[in-house]
């Protein structure tokens, strides 16, 4: 059967998803919701983000909102320590601008494993952003507690958690979060998913 892909203008996350059950979750029973499929990513992502959508036509529109890659991972070792990796490509108009990878992930956050890296993956683009005068970017994770728990869809448990929900939300950045599947094919993933995986492995830094 062919992919199809899920464009949500409107449900409890918008966004880009790959299976009609993920889409299901997020516009049954919400009042208004707007959703429909197409055979390509570019088509859906163009439907759920209509306003955004032909920013990739100009290449030197400073303005353009900024495209954000994120992943993270978590290496077991035989001796039962885990090393953890983040990392984040960011792109404007097609064009990569930045990209950021480590492993200073706070001793308290390690036991979300590879999740903890997904977070500090956002955690540090949003930083850059803020350093760059950045105010509107597009968020594709695979994660669904990333889009969340800031939006409180989700409960946030854990005090690494409520950080990361608390400042996400007091970022002063305009967030678009577009759910992408894991492994699907995608180069950009596939980057930030090697990077994250180079930086579990290279030697601790310090938080």
């Amino acid at each position: 059967m062919k992919q199809k892909y899920y464009g949500v203008r409107r449900g409890r996350q918008t966004g880009v998803f790959h299976s009609w059950p993920e889409c299901q979750r997020q516009i049954v029973k919400y009042s208004g919701a707007e959703y429909k499929s197409f055979s390509t990513p570019e088509e859906a992502q163009a439907y759920a983000f209509p306003e955004s959508s032909t920013t990739f036509e100009s290449t030197d529109d400073a303005n353009a909102i900024v495209d954000v890659w994120v992943d993270g991972s978590c290496m077991p070792r035989p001796n039962g320590v885990l090393h953890l990796g983040w990392a984040y490509l960011a792109r404007r108009a097609g064009k990569e601008i930045h990209r950021d990878r480590g492993n200073d992930i706070p001793e308290d956050a390690r036991r979300h494993r590879n999740v903890a890296g997904e977070i500090m993956a956002v955690l540090k683009a949003v930083e850059w952003c803020q350093s760059q005068h950045i105010t509107s970017i597009r968020v594709y994770y695979d994660y669904q507690g990333l889009a969340s728990w800031p939006t409180h869809a989700w409960k946030r448990n854990t005090t690494f958690t409520q950080h990361y929900a608390e400042t996400i939300r007091a970022s002063g950045i305009s967030i678009e979060w577009v759910k992408v599947k894991a492994h699907s094919g995608d180069p950009n993933n596939d980057i930030v998913d090697q990077e994250a995986k180079e930086a579990a492995q290279a030697p601790r830094e310090k938080h």
